[in-house]
């Protein structure tokens, strides 16, 4: 509606413009009173002369410069209506986009906060042979030394009032008996929903999704999409499988962050690319050649 009011004011602001400059170039031109008789000729023709001839021209002039100079008035009021309508428009448009790119500010600093607070949290338990635990860092689990499960029973067990669950496949990083809490999962699968729903709104730009990339990639490989999956089912993954898609044709479009796509050719996990939209898969077909080709001319 607010483009609609815009354009139909800059239309308006055009046209009496130039009647405007139309009605200047008259009066320099010394062409004004023949525009007068014209218009008067043609909206009040005069009728046959007689003796009331005089009169009725009087008459009729006189009720034309009446109009003309209402009418001219109304035009002029109507053009600083619209130029200042125009003027206002622009700068609440000017000063929303100022708003904008500060909130956007803000909010990828408080994701980039979040994220790494998320990752820094100790989520992951290490249990020994004797039973007793050990609390290491989430993002020590997400190495790609360790290989999650591609699946899970869902048999919860409970340590420290966390709900965790055995997740490790093999790792270098952590123990094969170590179990991961799901309130860091919880808060990871929110951290992605947050970025979707920031898109959606347009309170982040497409290109912004490229700054967490490596976040995202984490939850991309090594088996722990089909671990996400059976953990909160396939539903709840749907926001994660949107902004990988989202990065890859950013990352397309925008000749940058390229480097998510070779990591899905070479390490993703085949389930999540085959959930991704077809023009997504043919980049990642495609990105193996690419990373290829870049890699024999830097030789």
């Amino acid at each position: 509606m607010e483009n609609v009011l815009r354009w139909v004011a800059t239309c308006l602001l055009v046209i009496i413009t130039l009647a405007f400059v139309h009605l200047g170039l008259s009066v320099m031109s010394g062409q004004a009173n023949d525009l007068f008789f014209a218009f008067l000729n043609t909206t009040w023709p005069l009728g046959a002369p007689d003796t009331s001839t005089i009169a009725e021209t009087d008459t009729r002039e006189q009720l034309a410069f009446s109009i003309i100079n209402y009418g001219i008035t109304a035009l002029g009021t109507a053009w600083v209506a619209c130029f200042a309508y125009l003027m206002v428009m622009q700068n609440q448009h000017r000063q929303a986009s100022q708003q904008l790119s500060l909130e956007r500010l803000q909010l990828t600093s408080d994701l980039d906060e979040k994220i790494l607070e998320i990752f820094d949290s100790e989520a992951v338990f290490e249990i020994d042979d004797q039973g007793s635990q050990r609390r290491t860092k989430f993002l020590s689990a997400c190495d790609r030394n360790t290989v999650w499960r591609d699946g899970t029973d869902r048999e919860w067990n409970y340590r420290d009032g966390e709900r965790t669950i055995a997740f490790v496949e093999s790792s270098t990083s952590v123990s094969s008996d170590a179990e991961i809490g799901l309130t860091a999962l919880h808060r990871y699968l929110a951290w992605i929903r947050h970025i979707v729903r920031a898109i959606e709104t347009h309170v982040l730009l497409d290109k912004d999704v490229l700054l967490f990339w490596r976040w995202v990639v984490i939850g991309c490989y090594r088996n722990r999409y089909p671990f996400l999956c059976a953990i909160f089912f396939k539903d709840d993954l749907k926001d994660f499988v949107r902004l990988t898609e989202k990065i890859i044709l950013t990352s397309e479009k925008l000749d940058a962050g390229q480097d998510f796509a070779v990591y899905l050719k070479t390490v993703g996990d085949p389930q999540l690319i085959s959930e991704l939209s077809e023009d997504a898969q043919k980049i990642v077909a495609r990105s193996e050649t690419s990373a290829n080709l870049n890699a024999a001319k830097s030789k």
